[in-house]
């Protein structure tokens, strides 16, 4: 149960501090620019500390004492998991959000009388919409490869209990092969979200924050 906060958190947390407030549709420009660079710098703290992590745990294999490396890999682990979980709260106010800024936004593109404003906030709509489910596509991508970046984690921390002494770290040989790899996914999705993010809130910045009547 705790595993499944923590990987929905990973995945919501990026949303919500853009989705905060009642009426996103209402926002002006610079108030929806600022609430996505500060959802992107959430995603890069995120992104940051599952790669440290993932750098902690490779030193172990060539640090000359083997012994503090593990150490200092556990407490880094214990981090990033402290990281994910600060965001597990906001999950459900992202959930309402999401929803609620476009259905207002819907809404209140029917109500435009004038013709061509009505078709620019569609548009503009359209555009948005997209960029946000880009950003669900590559969270659930990043989720699907957290979830067994996690176990690797914590296969490789129980492999190495104890004295991680050279005959556990070959043991684990190829659980540190599969971190790697589902790291790197990991990492490219999040990108990619933070991607999204920098676009929008230029769009943002550039228009108005939703449609007007």
């Amino acid at each position: 149960m705790l595993l499944d906060i923590q990987i929905a958190a990973l995945i919501n947390a990026a949303l919500v501090s853009t989705l905060a407030s009642g009426s996103e549709a209402a926002l002006k420009p610079l108030e929806a620019k600022t609430r996505m660079e500060a959802a992107c710098r959430e995603i890069g703290t995120l992104r940051s500390n599952i790669f440290l992590t993932l750098t902690e745990l490779d030193l172990v294999r060539s640090a000359e004492d083997r012994q503090a490396q593990y150490q200092k890999f556990n407490r880094q682990l214990t981090n990033m998991m402290e990281q994910v979980n600060l965001t597990a709260e906001r999950v459900r106010i992202m959930k309402e959000k999401g929803r609620a800024y476009f259905a207002d936004w819907e809404t209140m593109t029917k109500e435009i009388q004038e013709p061509e404003k009505r078709k620019e906030a569609e548009s503009r709509y359209a555009v948005r919409k997209d960029s946000y489910d880009r950003i669900f596509e590559s969270l659930q991508t990043a989720k699907a490869n957290f979830e067994p970046l996690l176990d690797d984690f914590l296969q490789i921390q129980k492999l190495l209990e104890g004295t991680p002494d050279p005959a556990k770290v070959a043991a684990a040989k190829q659980a540190f092969a599969h971190a790697n790899w589902h790291c790197i996914d990991v990492q490219r999705a999040l990108m990619q979200v933070e991607l999204q993010f920098t676009f929008l809130g230029e769009d943002f910045a550039l228009n108005d924050a939703g449609p007007e009547k």
